[in-house]
């Protein structure tokens, strides 16, 4: 999961012409992180579009896009749209992995409940053969030489 947060946080934003992102203080002399998309004027109003999670919850990428009402020839927003369906593309091959892995998980614990049993099974059979093996032996042994402790009739 690692290395696909590290591919989207890195190369995403470079498909769609959106690689300048830059590490400067924000008004308040606070580092912030922007990728350079976001509008210069503050009225512009822009909102939460859609974020990708990894399974523990962080969030992977955030797309913002401008609100419906802004013109949607707008060369940020055509970006930001790209990057949206490329987010949602990438969330739903992680969550078809999800439940891939999930589905062999599943089969990998049956598995391996029937081969526990199947191994006590075996031992079962195995300590029966053996137990079956010595009461021949011992049935064998005492048709061919009877015991001195026996009692035989004289004749």
């Amino acid at each position: 999961m690692a290395m696909i947060t590290n591919w989207m946080s890195q190369t995403l934003p470079s498909l769609v012409g959106l690689n300048t992102t830059k590490l400067a203080p924000a008004p308040g002399g606070i580092p912030d992180r922007s990728t350079g998309v976001l509008p210069a004027n503050p009225e512009e109003s822009w909102q939460v579009y859609s974020s990708a999670q990894d399974s523990e919850g962080r969030c992977i990428c955030t797309v913002v896009a401008p609100q419906q009402t802004m013109c949607s020839r707008d060369a940020r927003t055509k970006q930001l749209r790209q990057l949206l369906e490329k987010v949602q593309n990438m969330t739903q091959s992680i969550q078809v992995l999800d439940q891939r892995t999930q589905r062999d998980l599943q089969y990998v614990e049956k598995m391996e409940f029937q081969l526990r049993g199947l191994e006590t099974k075996f031992r079962q059979v195995e300590e029966s053969h053996k137990q079956n093996i010595a009461k021949q032996y011992k049935t064998k042994l005492l048709s061919i030489c009877p015991p001195p402790y026996s009692l035989q009739p004289l004749l």
